[in-house]
């Protein structure tokens, strides 16, 4: 009898589960790849939006030939395209624009990102061209911005210490612009003049953030971050422990300025120290074996508004959740009950800290992970995404694909933390953001991939017997 009971409990559990997984997700189109003729499999897909119109190029890329649909913000079908413009021989997506004359372009690089071409997709007239172009031979390729539909290159040259950003017309055509940083000062971790370019040319490229989209502790335990808002670019580096150094890009002038944040004091003795820009606020956070402290900045003043503090015999008064280890070689999901446990898996590897602002209330994510091995032995940092063909999410294209795909089987142990507008802590449960609603819906086909549209997620999908896509909605 008591077996009888338990089992009806579960599938009680069970369809509630599902029928708010099925309630928090809604269809918003479904159409057919009618381009597509050939048997090969589907490589990659890239959406692309229009931020002036709201209209929609979804362009869907098998071995030979690249299929794109123009949907306005109704979803209704406005044009279609076929093309055989793709050279095999770049194969990372590095950005896109959209201009007034209905046409969309699709930039790309080589696997040695030294070379570069463009696709431009004009559904007005029905055709596409293509152009290549390279940089100079003392430049590195650093990162891509996307702003106002409009696309930028960054480069720079390492051993002179200067940066350019590339802008383009509506052709295709390149145009160098110099961003002086002659002036700007910047320190490696000892406090050290360090050439900037140093800084921003490593061995990993440096990942975007977009604002309040939710993101992993593997993502934001990063030491080089880049956002881009209110028509600039911010690079934020956290490789000092007590400061949090930030380069500013005007995407108009191309003029570039400098500031430093300070960390908590805690960061002197701190294993690990990070910080996360959000709106008008800079949140950092400072860990070492015995305690850690979060403080929360005014970004125009750098003045402090707030901090939150525990040491290892404390209890986390500030926290909602309880202390989270996520990922493992056993076991996927444990509960750590006690605050030292926290502090030595949160120094032990890679700290971060990120704040999202939804509904009035800020959402903070504190914590670390550890680099875990596979079964072959092998590391897997992040950032191991497949490369396809075209329209492949990397670093450089689509963050909203790429935070959701960051989730890996690294250990992350996290706290999660709800504020209101003053920065004060409020009790309440944590509700599940867009991603996790979408989360039994991940998967390797590569006609899915998730991109922000308007203020929620889109989510597609595809089925390769009835080449049927599926865009779902999602919002936190």
């Amino acid at each position: 009898m008591l077996k009888k009971v338990m089992i009806k409990k579960i599938f009680t559990v069970f369809v509630i589960c599902l029928i708010q997984t099925i309630s928090s997700q809604e269809t918003i189109l479904t159409f057919n790849n009618i381009l597509k003729t050939s048997l090969s499999d589907v490589k990659d897909v890239v959406p692309i939006v229009n931020e002036e119109t709201g209209d929609i190029a979804f362009f869907v890329a098998d071995a030979k030939n690249v299929y794109g649909y123009k949907f306005d913000e109704n979803f209704k079908l406005k044009g279609k395209i076929s093309s055989e413009e793709k050279s095999r021989k770049y194969k990372i997506l590095i950005g896109s624009s959209a201009s007034n004359s209905d046409s969309y372009r699709v930039f790309l690089t080589n696997k040695n990102q030294d070379k570069f071409s463009s696709i431009l997709f004009s559904f007005k007239d029905g055709v596409t061209t293509s152009k290549e172009f390279l940089l100079s031979r003392s430049e590195t390729f650093i990162q891509t911005v996307q702003f106002n539909n409009q696309f930028y290159l960054i480069s720079g040259a390492k051993e002179r210490n200067q940066l350019f950003i590339y802008s383009f017309d509506n052709e295709g055509n390149p145009k160098r612009n110099f961003t002086n940083i002659s002036a700007l000062r910047f320190i490696d971790y000892n406090g050290k003049n360090k050439n900037l370019l140093s800084l921003l040319i490593k061995g990993e490229n440096i990942k975007k953030f977009e604002e309040n989209t939710p993101n992993s502790i593997e993502l934001t335990s990063e030491q080089r971050k880049m956002y881009v808002r209110d028509g600039s670019v911010l690079f934020t580096l956290d490789h000092h422990k007590m400061f949090t150094q930030v380069l500013k890009i005007n995407l108009k002038s191309f003029q570039a300025s400098s500031f430093q944040f300070k960390k908590p004091l805690l960061g002197k003795k701190a294993k690990r120290t990070n910080s996360y820009l959000n709106g008008e606020n800079v949140f950092t956070v400072a860990a070492t074996n015995e305690k850690f402290t979060v403080e929360i900045l005014d970004f125009k003043t750098g003045n402090l508004i707030k901090e939150y503090s525990a040491s290892k015999n404390d209890s986390i008064t500030f926290k909602n959740t309880p202390i989270m280890q996520d990922g493992g070689m056993y076991s996927a999901y444990r509960e750590l009950g006690k605050t030292k446990r926290f502090l030595r898996r949160i120094t032990k590897g890679h700290t971060g800290i990120s704040a999202r602002k939804v509904n009035s209330q800020y959402h903070l994510v504190i914590g670390g992970y550890i680099v875990q091995k596979t079964n072959g032995g092998m590391m897997m940092p992040f950032g191991g995404i497949a490369i396809g063909s075209i329209g492949a999410a990397t670093v450089f294209f689509n963050p909203a694909q790429i935070a959701f795909n960051s989730f890996t089987n690294n250990k992350a142990t996290r706290i999660e933390s709800l504020l209101d507008e003053n920065f004060n802590h409020i009790k309440g449960e944590i509700k599940e953001n867009a991603f996790d609603k979408m989360k039994a819906l991940k998967s390797n086909n590569k006609g899915s991939t998730v991109f922000k549209y308007k203020d929620y997620y889109i989510k597609t999908s595809y089925k390769s017997f009835s080449k049927d896509f599926t865009f779902k909605k999602f919002r936190d």
